[in-house]
């Protein structure tokens, strides 16, 4: 069998396969998903996204209605382009974006078999050998540990662009160059992930030919590949500048991911199967894994006895061959005009067992493991630097892998030809002894006992509402022109200390943090049947708007959680009373429905109420008080912190929905007016202060060399594009607190009674009475001085809420300082007593503390 009949027979077995071991799922491919929502119904508003897009506005593809205002809300996570051309024409045939989704995952499972098949068919010159290579590479559990992740899991192109690698420096016919520049390109369209991961056997793959003893006569292809790849580059920009623009507007803290690894390869993890796997959950000693976590990278036994044979194979190889006789190149793909007369007409070998796979491809491959394998141990496997990891790192595009475990992929790629190989000489040996009957049967038992190892039945999944079980709300929403949508209540906040912007807020900040990522994906899946603007979202990324937006939401009704809201934009509020407490509930209800910038649109029978939020009239940026804050003495070729302190004196909430970084321009100007330094930093501007209230927006300068200056700072761009200060700063060496020989006067004037759960401003006064300086963000943790903030309860000695207040900057000794902190009363109203200290921390508390009786309502 040869031609298109074989390739249609293998594509069917490997989907036949696949049907199998997704049994009973594949069933209900069209209303539910694997596993759970959280990922998977990420993935189906991105290719839903992307549809919309490109049929609506495809210059806008990156300006999604998830977290709004962000801008660029697609790069939050992959873009899954490719996926998305792929599964649109089920879409919009069946308009059902769960099974488009489906179906193109499980495809993706079958393509994977089979570009592998076609890769070892190549290399082995053996189908059947093929055929086991590729039901490895497809079936084995670290594929389906990243079925949720379809980035991940959707992997079918990496044989395929090693494929035509080898092809064309093989043969050098520009038809596989074409073919490379082509997957290599689809390959960057689906995920940035794929293309790091590809780049690892491209680079591995050139610098094997730069190294060769043809490397003169391979020299053009090499020049020619390196230009293809770039110039695909070039072709994926569009794609790409959004991820950069969000990248270099993340805080700094959170812009290596790749040093902060989320989740790479543990020891453990090689010995994690999941527990729907037939054979080895039966057995009890593996630890077991989930679909969608991604860490069951435990590859079988039967691939230790498979390495070992094709080990010796190779070795044999190497030893029958003459020195200084070339290794032939694989043989291509049959075709149609070869004589197939003597190949059996199913998935097996070619009449060639003579010919011996080429070691150096073998060698190749193991090289490539060693080198993933590696990569997929993160920065520090158990405490110990991994330099190579870290060394690759440091370049550009590999800085954005937060899983390096996800580098297991190529670790499997490499073992898959290792099946292949093995597999091949297993025929090989079988023919010459015992005849073409016994090769078939051989190999064909180490495939059954592949998929028998590899076998999982009942994966978990859950269902999805699509079409008319849709809740009727979001239909209506799609009505609404203009609207503006936030559902609520929002995630709760836990473990958060500091509430001045930048928020951190991640995973850790959450409460209840998986069913508040169900809440939010569930939220941002139906949208996909209104696509109006979503404040909503959760994805890779937390956008700074949506850290804020969670934040004021805490609170929620009060009266400055609905001004956040109204001033934000917002027209309309999905309320979902099921994520309430039910006695909440009825009294929560009831005072929506008094509010008189609230109007009920209707409520629903599936829990779910729709309002329309009124505007509110915002103060403009003109009417506000900024005033800039340096310290009176630096360091000399040092950092310190400075800030512009921003004051609302009106009776209108101050809104800024820009969330980029603030250019600033610093220029230091000696006694005579020169200017000896020029430098930039960047501030972030907070997004809302209730009137009355203040904000601190901090930045870092570097100091020049000892002498008096005066700073002059231009805000470059944003919303104080313009904007110019001035101030006197003296360089000289000066002394940071170590002992408690520091002391300070911290009082405030102004008495407050703030809503429960409301972030609010506590205006205060500090002097610097002692003859240390006071950091506020020092090189470390330690060192640096905050304000420690401890709530405790009149009448209940278990209640302490503790939180930290940021200084506005630096303070020199003998430096006042008037500014404002950001805190978050307790959730409950009651009488409670805020307990204030300058804390450094780490080394000592700083003066008296500073009581505070506060009646929270």
């Amino acid at each position: 069998m040869s031609g298109w009949k074989e390739h249609f027979l293998v594509i069917l077995i490997f989907l036949i396969l696949v049907i199998i071991f997704t049994l009973p799922f594949v069933m209900h491919a069209g209303s539910a998903v694997i596993s759970g929502h959280v990922d998977n119904l990420l993935n189906v508003w991105i290719t839903s996204w992307d549809n919309h897009a490109l049929v609506t506005n495809p210059s806008a593809l990156f300006q999604a209605n998830m977290n709004y205002p962000s801008p660029d809300s697609l790069a939050f996570s992959e873009h899954l382009f490719i996926v998305s051309l792929l599964s649109a024409p089920i879409k919009w045939v069946t308009g059902n974006p769960i099974l488009a989704y489906n179906l193109i995952s499980l495809v993706g499972f079958a393509l994977a078999g089979y570009t592998m098949y076609l890769l070892v068919k190549y290399l082995t010159h053996n189908r059947l050998a093929a055929f086991a290579a590729g039901a490895f590479f497809a079936f084995v559990p670290y594929h389906f540990s990243t079925i949720v992740h379809v980035h991940v899991s959707f992997y079918l192109l990496q044989p395929l662009l090693l494929l035509f690698l080898f092809k064309y420096f093989d043969e050098g016919r520009p038809r596989y160059l074409v073919g490379l520049g082509v997957t290599f390109l689809a390959q960057a369209l689906l995920s940035w992930y794929q293309v790091a991961f590809s780049s690892i056997p491209i680079a591995l793959f050139l610098i094997w030919q730069l190294i060769s003893r043809r490397r003169r006569e391979k020299i053009r292809y090499f020049a020619y590949t390196v230009a293809v790849l770039a110039l695909c580059l070039v072709l994926v920009l569009p794609f790409a500048l959004p991820y950069f623009r969000v990248h270099k507007n993340t805080p700094e803290s959170e812009s290596r991911p790749a040093i902060n690894a989320v989740a790479s390869a543990k020891a453990r993890d090689y010995l994690r199967v999941l527990p729907q796997n037939y054979l080895y959950n039966k057995l009890g000693f593996f630890s077991t894994g989930n679909p969608g976590e991604g860490n069951s990278l435990f590859p079988g036994f039967l691939i230790f006895p498979l390495a070992l044979i094709a080990l010796i194979g190779v070795f044999l190889t190497l030893k029958r061959r003459r020195p200084g006789t070339p290794e032939p190149a694989p043989a291509e793909e049959l075709a149609p005009n070869e004589d197939a007369s003597q190949v059996p007409e199913s998935v097996a070998a070619e009449d060639a067992p003579e010919r011996a796979p080429p070691p150096s491809y073998f060698i190749y491959f193991i090289v490539l493991g060693a080198v993933s394998f590696l990569l997929a141990l993160g920065p520090s496997p158990h405490g110990v630097s991994n330099l190579f990891y870290r060394a690759l790192n440091k370049l550009p595009f590999y800085g954005f892998v937060r899983f390096p475990i996800r580098y297991h992929i190529m670790v499997i790629m490499a073992l898959a030809v290792v099946v292949g190989y093995s597999c091949a000489y297993i025929y090989n040996f079988l023919k010459e002894r015992k005849g073409g009957a016994w090769s078939l049967l051989g190999v064909g038992a180490i495939i059954a006992l592949l998929l028998l190892e590899f076998a999982v039945f009942n994966l978990p999944f859950q269902p999805v509402a699509v079409g008319d079980a849709v809740p009727r709300v979001y239909r209506d929403l799609k009505d609404i022109d203009g609207a503006v949508v936030a559902e609520l209540p929002l995630p709760y906040v836990e473990n958060s200390m500091i509430y001045e912007d930048p928020l951190t807020l991640n995973f850790a900040t959450l409460d209840n943090t998986f069913l508040s990522a169900i809440h939010e994906q569930d939220s941002v899946y139906f949208s996909t049947y209104h696509w109006k603007k979503l404040v909503n979202g959760l994805s890779g990324y937390y956008p700074l708007f949506y850290r804020r937006a969670v934040v004021e939401s805490q609170s929620f009704p009060s009266r400055r959680s609905l001004d956040f809201l109204a001033s934000a934009g917002v027209t309309y509020l999905v309320m979902h009373w099921d994520y309430l407490p039910p006695g909440r509930r009825d009294q929560l209800r009831a005072y929506l429905n008094q509010l008189p910038d609230l109007e009920l649109v209707e409520d629903y029978e599936e829990g779910l109420s729709l309002y329309r939020l009124l505007s509110v009239e915002t103060q403009p940026l003109e009417a506000m008080n900024v005033t800039p804050f340096f310290p009176q003495r630096a360091e000399p070729d040092a950092s310190f912190s400075a800030s512009l302190i921003f004051n609302n004196p009106g009776n209108r909430p101050f809104i800024n929905l820009d969330e980029a970084r603030q250019h600033l321009e610093v220029e230091w100007l000696n006694e005579t007016g020169e200017v000896v330094r020029k430098d930039e930093s960047y501030l972030y501007a907070p997004f809302f202060i209730e009137q009355g209230q203040g904000a601190v927006a901090a930045f870092k300068l570097n100091a020049p060399a000892p002498g008096n200056y005066s700073i002059k700072l231009t805000v470059l761009d944003g919303i104080l594009k313009g904007s110019i200060w001035e101030a006197d700063v003296t360089v000289r060496d000066v002394q940071s607190v170590r002992t408690a020989d520091s002391s300070a006067r911290l009082k405030t004037t102004e008495a407050l009674s703030p809503q429960a759960g409301d972030v609010f401003s506590l205006p205060l006064e500090l002097m610097n009475t002692g003859v240390t300086e006071w950091p506020r963000q020092g090189a470390t943790v330690a060192g640096s001085v905050v304000i420690t903030a401890i709530w405790t309860r009149d009448g209940d000695d278990s209640y302490k809420m503790q939180q930290q207040g940021m200084l506005p900057g630096d303070i020199s000794a003998g430096q006042s300082a008037s500014f404002p902190i950001a805190l978050q009363a307790p959730r409950e109203a009651g009488a409670y007593r805020l307990t204030l200290s300058l804390n450094c921390l780490g080394v000592t508390y700083i003066g008296e503390p500073l009581e505070l009786p506060i009646d929270i309502h």
